[in-house]
């Protein structure tokens, strides 16, 4: 499953802390489903860094 930040910034100290936590809230509320669906004890996040393309 892929969350984004709803504004795409360069990089991800340029979120504001606003943003920070509804991904994180986002990322909470999803994960609580994956692990319910695969009757899975526990997951794993991962912060995917790209470069943007112009």
């Amino acid at each position: 499953v892929l969350v984004c930040p709803l504004r795409m910034v360069e990089r991800f100290r340029d979120l504001c802390p606003e943003e920070v936590a509804d991904l994180f809230c986002t990322v909470q509320r999803v994960g609580n489903v994956v692990e319910k669906h695969f009757c899975s004890a526990s997951l794993t996040i991962s912060i995917q860094v790209c470069k943007p393309v112009n």
